[in-house]
């Protein structure tokens, strides 16, 4: 049949074009019913249908025809051709389409030749090929095991007769992910963790993003306490109401349109007579209200304001001056503690910490590894358990036997704009409880980010006052001082006596859970960016020692990760000493008492060695009891320091370097990046069109190009710099993924110690080598910055003031006669603290739990809630206007919560709760239809929809894609991957022994002949910190690659393999896996007649269509190699560069970014419309990279050592960190005390021992002159193979 041909429906008789018939029966009803009629009648003939040996018609076929094309017939002309009925299956005379046989023998003619497209040496190829993939399990996340009883005595651990002298140790019993909770005394009465349910475990990939339910539950108009509780509200109706606009967005959406009306307008005791004449505004005030006659709320939990009295030193003899700033508004933080502990915001709450340790998998050999322990959230940290061992031991209040846990306060403070123009800016302070998960802590909706203070601006009337009586030099180190001053003023009204009193003697409160506790509030870390930490530690903002923990000078931070400098981390760390304090009281008393100036010689020499600044810390003064070394509040700040600090740093760098080399290079890593795929639902987004510029990116972004960079770059540079760079950048992205990890174990934080000098080393010769080689200056938008700079400082010191916003510093140059600058050189800079700070992450990952748990991120993101506030107020004295939005928003809250609750005990009531599961939102069909999987459980490995409405119509299918390399032998292949499926029963299973007999192929038929085809796939895989993420596969997209367990035996690499060669073999111990494109996704409906006659059910078995990827045989990747694994597309002409997947087999999508530097090529495949878009021009790319880096569960998937995935080190990561390991103990004997190396303290390998011992000449390091630092290295001799522990 022609392609120009007509052909006539069977079931209402029209006439179509080939192509347009199957389009129209796929919508046809008469043609439905007429196939429907057909099956029936089969169906009922089925049991006396022989499926072995009976007649069938054959297609003749000359005996000169290739045995593929007559094996092809046997195995399909079971889809097509009838029994001895014609009516019994769809033939050409009943469906007007040739028969798939006759289909058949034209694909063979019109097949295009491929035999010319051999894969030639070096073209990417699949071991094994034919072999299943490796059976994957997918273990569903669960929480910890339970709790023994009280009265168990654990095996191994006798319970001790004397508590008070030696503690009793309990452990629960493993869970399946090998977690074990050890407690140290006594047991929780209650367990917070008990029977965790799945979708607290839900990860951000997989969580549903519906708004917070706000439902009430059932009737409760039966209950007396409903009017206490919605007061000031008078009635129901105007509580539905008022709830739903105080906790309503101000630019409304579709889910608040939503909300309006199901729980408030259609709500069953709504009532719009109710709101008649109510005063809205008094009810507002009075929600608001903190006063002693507001009702439930009077004098609980709620703002005061106060003012801070400042002395202003002026010098010159002349005696402080007070100045008052007013504005402060502050909740007191013990009335914060009992309020949140005694509400439904402490649901969850740990109030007795336990260590968590983790028994990894059995090795090889049967032997079970070392239990290691478990770091991650704050109250399974070395802090919390010391914190609370203490208040145990301590004595307990006279007369009191109530139980005693820790409150473990984490603040959090910056500045942030409220507006996108203007300067409305806000200065809140927010306090965080670690005894909360940080799973939950981390979710703005959550509500855990307590707002306690919104810090005022110091006036800048305060420039006249100092004005008159210094010179104009003077102020601006005045005024720094007393924005000092102010913030430690402001910490001592906010550390007041009574909460000092708390922190002694507890406070007494009755907890959500029932258990009436006394708590002791600690403070545990101190969340905010540099120049706030610096303000709060009360040292000098990039001083000579500008580490807010430890005394390393700036000079000497070059030398970072050496282990001189992680030693001097522990000599000179910071501490809150009588030493410190005299230092500071003395250098006041010059200030207060002898009226000599702030930058004064005597205040300098006392002060400037220790970067000290002479202020007095309220830290020291009013919690020194409690916090014997206030410098440990401050923890390094992940966000800051890693995304906008040492990242951002050296990719301006890089673009620099681009720059001096060529402006086409930089074209061309714009374009690079511009097609760089996204990757899962954010996690990597589309690139803008110019990435070099760098407008408006985030911390996320700079993360996202980080992770994406080394195949953006590859191969512009010179070979000798590109290589040391390629190593810069995977060193870079494995540390910053090391430090990012969500839960450590012990060999984690172990490699941590061992790559942050392996990446140190490889940013110094970075330096040294390379950028020496160029000579950089600034980028276009750093001059232009500089400009802008260098205008306002001079219209300021003309007195011209703040340019309009409508006229900019742009506009104004003209008139000032600033001339545009050209370029300066630009040198990379490694002094910075921010680099520096680096190397304290494995310490704090150790004493506070993982960077996550107390990342400065939290704040950002609850800023948003602060914007969002301030669009409801009059912009006109917000503060005040915003603290009572807060507080109309959480009693809202807290009256919804009760409301619920006592609804749910309600044993009477007329009619259901409304929620989002209700008849009003739920979606006709065909939105159904788009949005089907969003709600399917995580629990099961994949879901694909249910829905048979797109279909393919198997000869359809065959006959229109008879020339598509992908359709080769399409139905033989997918029925042998089907029944090989169905026979391979365990995962002991050899695939390559299951040999399907031709009778079974006979045997084995497609329901309806058709398969029903899809358009997503949604894969649920544990991650490695024991949560359950979400990914999903969309067909031609950029979500259309999955990686499978590989299933093959690679032969043994010969000694000595590729030495000579750098990246010419593969690391073989390394883990492997597989990589697909997914064309299709589709079910069938089989019927399978090997083992019976007689009629069965259909069974749906679903399946992809892939293309797969091989590797490249001449490259070499993996830790070692310090190279990302590279793949490509297996050639056409391979038996198996088209196959088929079982959805079970897939782990996860994953993230395959071109090899930009290795081109397209249109060798590998002829035209395909199954396999790519005619946009492609018949080409594909020639290699690809696998991105490890693409996140963190990825990262660990290779790496090893992940607990929710149950593998151990990958052997090569073990090697190398032997490796290293070995190095340093060789060149640091006795480096570790012996109670460390008893201990197994990963943290002991950090200091002084963590990283190769190098020769500080052989790396260039000054520790008196920085200077030497430039010195260029002679790069003749680099390879980047040879182990950095030689280097």
């Amino acid at each position: 049949m022609s392609a120009s041909a007509h052909a006539s429906c069977s079931g209402c008789g029209k006439s179509f074009r080939a192509d347009g018939l199957v389009r129209h029966q796929g919508k046809c009803k008469e043609y439905a019913a007429q196939e429907e009629r057909r099956l029936k009648r089969w169906r009922s003939q089925a049991p006396a249908f022989v499926p072995f040996g009976h007649k069938r018609r054959r297609v003749e076929v000359a005996a000169a025809e290739e045995p593929r094309i007559s094996q092809e017939v046997d195995q399909c002309e079971t889809v097509v051709v009838a029994a001895s009925g014609d009516d019994l299956l769809p033939t050409e005379s009943s469906t007007s389409v040739a028969p798939l046989d006759q289909v058949l023998v034209e694909q063979s003619e019109q097949e295009p030749g491929s035999a010319g497209r051999q894969p030639s040496s070096g073209r990417p190829h699949r071991s094994n090929r034919g072999r299943l993939p490796a059976r994957y399990r997918d273990n569903v996340p669960e929480g910890p095991a339970p709790l023994p009883p009280p009265s168990a005595s654990p095996a191994g651990l006798p319970l001790c007769s004397r508590p008070e002298i030696v503690p009793q140790k309990t452990r629960t019993s493993a869970n399946r992910f090998g977690l074990i909770r050890e407690y140290d005394g006594p047991l929780p009465m209650v367990d917070p963790e008990d029977e965790t349910p799945l979708d607290e475990l839900a990860d951000d990939s997989a969580r549903r993003d519906s708004p917070a339910d706000l439902s009430l539950g059932p009737d409760v108009t039966r209950t007396q306490r409903r009017g206490v509780l919605i007061a000031p509200y008078p009635n129901m109706s105007s509580f539905l109401f008022g709830r739903w606009f105080w906790n309503g967005a101000v630019t409304k959406s579709e889910s608040d349109r939503a909300d309006l009306l199901e729980n408030c307008i259609l709500h069953p005791e709504f009532n719009p007579q109710d709101l008649h004449g109510l005063n809205w505004k008094k009810i507002d005030r009075d929600l608001a209200s903190t006063t002693a006659d507001a009702g439930l709320w009077g004098s609980q939990d709620g703002w005061k304001f106060a003012d801070v009295t400042l002395k202003v030193p002026l010098g010159n003899k002349t005696s402080p001056q007070d100045y008052t700033v007013s504005g402060l508004a502050y909740r007191p933080l013990e009335e914060v503690i009992a309020a949140v502990f005694s509400s439904e915001l402490s649901a969850g709450f740990h109030y007795t910490p336990y260590q968590m340790l983790w028994q990894p998998p059995a090795r090889p050999d049967g032997h079970d590894p070392p239990i290691e322990k478990v770091y991650g959230e704050v109250y399974t940290s070395c802090a919390f358990l010391d914190a609370h061992a203490e208040l145990q031991r301590s004595p307990p209040e006279e007369g009191c036997n109530l139980p005693r846990a820790v409150v473990a306060c984490m603040p959090w403070s910056d500045s942030t704009h409220l507006a996108e123009y203007g300067n409305a800016s806000l200065w809140p302070i927010y306090l965080l409880f670690g005894n909360q998960s940080k799973y939950v802590r981390g979710r703005p909706s959550a509500n855990a980010c307590h707002h306690v203070a919104y810090i005022p601006k110091l006036p800048s009337d305060i420039d006249d006052l100092i004005h008159q009586h210094t010179t104009k030099e003077g102020i601006d180190k005045i005024v720094t001082h007393c924005r000092r001053e102010l913030m430690h003023g402001i910490w001592r009204i906010l550390l007041s006596d009574s909460f000092v009193h708390a922190c002694r003697h507890g406070i007494v409160v009755k907890c959500y859970d029932g258990i009436t506790r006394r708590l002791y509030p600690r403070f545990f870390t101190y969340s905010a960016d540099y120049p706030e930490k610096a303000l709060l530690a009360t040292i000098r903002d990039m001083g000579n020692c500008p580490c807010p923990r430890c005394l390393v000078a700036k000079d000497a931070i070059s030398a970072v990760g050496t282990p001189r400098d992680m030693s001097l981390r522990v000599r000179k760390a910071r501490v809150d000493d009588v030493d410190r304090r005299y230092k500071v009281n003395l250098a006041r008393s010059f200030i207060y008492e002898q009226g000599k100036g702030i930058a004064s010689a005597a205040v300098e020499n006392l002060l400037k060695p220790e970067s000290l600044v002479p202020t007095n810390n309220a830290f020291s003064e009013r919690l020194g009891e409690f916090l014997p070394n206030f410098h440990t509040l401050f923890v390094p700040d992940f966000l800051h320091e890693w995304e906008l600090g040492v990242w951002k740093n050296i990719m301006i760098h890089l673009l620099r370097i681009l720059h001096s080399e060529a402006e086409s290079r930089v074209r061309e890593l714009n374009s690079r990046f511009r097609q760089v795929p996204v990757f899962g639902r954010d996690t990597i987004r589309r690139f803008s069109d110019n990435v070099s510029e760098m407008k408006q990116m985030a911390a996320r972004d700079f993360e996202d190009a980080l992770q994406c960079f080394i195949p953006v770059i590859d191969r512009l540079l010179p070979s000798t710099h590109d290589a040391i760079v390629l190593d810069l950048l995977f060193d870079t992205a494995t540390l910053h993924a090391l430090h990012k990890l969500r839960l450590h174990v012990d060999s984690t934080v172990h490699a941590i110690n061992v790559y942050f000098p392996i990446f140190t080393t490889s940013l110094r010769r970075f330096k040294q080598v390379t950028c020496a080689q160029f000579d950089t200056t600034e980028l276009p938008k750093e001059a232009r910055a500089r400009m802008h700079r260098q205008q306002r400082q001079q219209q300021r010191s003309l007195g011209m003031g703040s340019t309009d916003s409508a006229t900019g510093p742009t506009a104004a140059a003209p008139s000032t006669g600033l001339p545009i600058p050209t370029p300066r050189r630009k040198d990379f800079n490694m002094n910075t603290y921010k680099l520096h700070s680096l190397g304290d992450y494995p310490t704090c990952i150790v004493s506070v739990g993982t960077l996550d748990s107390h990342t400065t991120q939290i704040g950002e993101l609850a800023h948003r809630i602060a914007k969002r506030r301030f669009a409801r107020t009059s912009k006109k004295d917000f503060t005040k206007q915003m603290t009572d939005i807060e507080r109309r928003e959480a009693r809202l809250l807290h009256m919804s919560h009760e409301l619920s609750a006592q609804g749910d005990s309600s044993d009477s009531s007329p009619f259901p709760a409304p929620g989002p599961a209700s008849a009003f939102q739920k979606a006709d069909a065909a939105q159904e239809e788009l949005i089907e999987g969003e709600n399917a459980p995580l629990s099961v490995h994949h879901y694909i929809a249910r829905s048979q409405k797109v279909y393919e119509y198997l000869p359809h299918f065959v006959r229109s894609h008879l020339q598509d390399p992908a359709a080769k032998d399409f139905v033989r292949r997918l029925k042998e991957h089907l029944l090989r499926r169905l026979d391979r029963t365990t995962d002991e299973d050899d695939p390559d022994d299951i040999i399907i007999p031709d009778d079974h192929h006979r045997a084995f038929h497609f329901e309806h002949e058709r398969m029903y085809r899809h358009q997503t796939l949604r894969v649920n895989y544990t991650t490695y910190d024991v949560r359950r993420g979400q990914d999903i596969i969309h067909v031609a997209t950029d979500h259309c690659h999955v990686m499978v367990r590989a299933n093959e035996d690679l032969p043994e690499p010969p000694p000595e393999a590729g030495a000579s060669e750098p990246h010419r073999t593969r690391q073989h111990s390394e883990p492997m896996f597989w990589y697909a494109k997914v064309l299709g996704i589709y079910h069938v409906n089989v019927l399978d007649y090997r083992t019976s006659t007689t009629a069965t059910r259909p069974r749906r078995m679903e399946f992809l269509h892939i293309r797969w990827f091989g590797r490249d045989p001449d490259w070499r990747s993996g830790w070692a190699a310090k190279r990302l694994d590279r793949v490509g597309y297996v050639p056409e002409s391979d038996d198996g560069a088209f196959d088929f997947l079982d959805p079970d087999d897939v782990i996860r999508g994953c993230h395959l970014i071109p090899a930009f530097a290795e081109g397209r090529t249109s060798s590998l495949l002829g035209p395909s419309a199954l396999s790519r878009p005619s946009s492609n021009h018949d080409e594909d790319w020639e290699r690809f990279y696998v991105n490890r880096f693409v996140d963190r569960d990825m990262f660990m998937r290779y790496l090893g050592g992940a607990v929710g995935h149950q593998t151990a080190l990958a052997p090569s990561v073990v090697h190398l960190l032997a490796l290293q390991g070995g190095e340093l103990r060789s060149r640091n004997p006795g480096s570790e005390s012996e109670e460390q190396a008893m201990a197994g303290d990963p943290v002991a390998s950090a200091s002084p021992s963590g990283g190769p011992a190098l020769p500080d000449s052989e790396l260039g390091l000054a520790f008196e002159d920085d200077e030497l630092n430039d010195t260029d290295l002679e790069d003749e001799d680099y390879d980047s193979d040879v182990p950095f522990a030689l280097l």
